[in-house]
């Protein structure tokens, strides 16, 4: 598995202040226009964190590796709105995440998801950004 967290090391106290807040409040508010800005100084920088979707420059900086090619038999890419499932909620393993994309599919772990954001609308339980993310899953299996 190959997994890139980088962005989670930049800025830690802003991050800490903007978790402090529940979602959808003043204090939350500003607090994210804070990070955001200084997200912004630091976005495809060497100091900070690389963003293709803002810089095609930063496809030179992605994490890559390889796993020889019979020890595989799917693979998944997935946008953090959708790891976080497991990265940021532990609601899930790995094992279990492609459980789910075998049996029912992007859709179904998209679902599970937004039922986990759902049951912690204000981000008490899991500090966060905004109640819920974008999520995209790409998924092949063979």
């Amino acid at each position: 598995m190959h997994t890139d967290l980088r962005v989670d090391g930049v800025l830690p106290d802003l991050r800490a202040e903007v978790e402090q807040y529940e979602t959808n409040t003043m204090e939350h508010r500003e607090a994210l226009r804070r990070l955001i800005t200084e997200q912004r100084r630091t976005r495809n920088t060497p100091t900070g964190y690389w963003v293709a979707a803002s810089d095609a420059e930063a496809a030179a900086h992605a994490v890559v590796g390889s796993t020889p090619r019979e020890a595989v038999q799917a693979a998944a890419v997935l946008s953090d709105g959708a790891s976080r499932l497991v990265t940021e909620y532990g609601m899930a393993t790995w094992p279990e995440v492609f459980t789910t994309l075998r049996i029912g599919g992007p859709q179904e772990l998209i679902a599970t998801v937004r039922k986990v954001e759902a049951s912690d609308p204000t981000g008490r339980r899991w500090p966060r950004y905004k109640s819920g993310d974008d999520a995209a899953v790409a998924f092949c299996q063979w």
